[in-house]
């Protein structure tokens, strides 16, 4: 009968145990203070990049992968907000000012000099998502038929109507 009872008891608690650890798939998760981190390097897997170093936490290196982004470093009393990303669009015209040109090459050139780049609609808008605020970028315009002026952006919000007028 003890033998009986004590199986039972583990069995419950092997139970509960499993039910505590069953892994979280929703909700928000907020990490408010770190460890030194082990390891060092890079770690990838599919869409997500961790980057580490060894003796140390990430002090001073953002991680990130789709939607999610990981900040390292020596965190104080308090948390502070991570600005989320924003979007650049506009449109750009032809010289008359009225009509939208299709098909220019639009380029975003960040201060570290990576470009990305947008081609227009037919009705000469153009958009870049996933911009990280605060920082100057240069944005120009390639069209066979017009030069255009470029322009510089910090934005620390959405810009729209960042538009462009063909020169002569």
């Amino acid at each position: 009968m003890r033998k009986a009872y004590f199986t039972i008891l583990i069995a419950f608690f092997v139970g509960l145990f499993s039910v505590l650890t069953l892994p979280q798939s929703v909700g928000t998760f907020v990490m408010q203070k770190s460890v030194i981190a082990g390891g060092g390097g890079r770690s990838t897997g599919g869409a997500f990049t961790l980057d580490g170093t060894i003796g140390q936490s990430i002090a001073g290196t953002s991680s990130s992968g789709g939607a999610f982004q990981s900040g390292g470093g020596f965190w104080g009393g308090g948390t502070t907000a991570t600005a989320a990303n924003v979007s650049i669009s506009g449109r750009v015209f032809t010289s008359d000012g009225l009509t939208g040109l299709r098909n220019a090459s639009v380029t975003l050139t960040d201060p570290t000099g990576v470009v990305r780049t947008a081609t227009t609609s037919s009705f000469g808008f153009y958009s870049f998502d996933g911009v990280a605020p605060g920082f100057a970028y240069t944005i120009r315009i390639s069209s066979r038929r017009f030069r255009y002026q470029s322009q510089t952006v910090v934005p620390t919000g959405d810009l729209a109507n960042v538009d462009f007028i063909g020169l002569e």
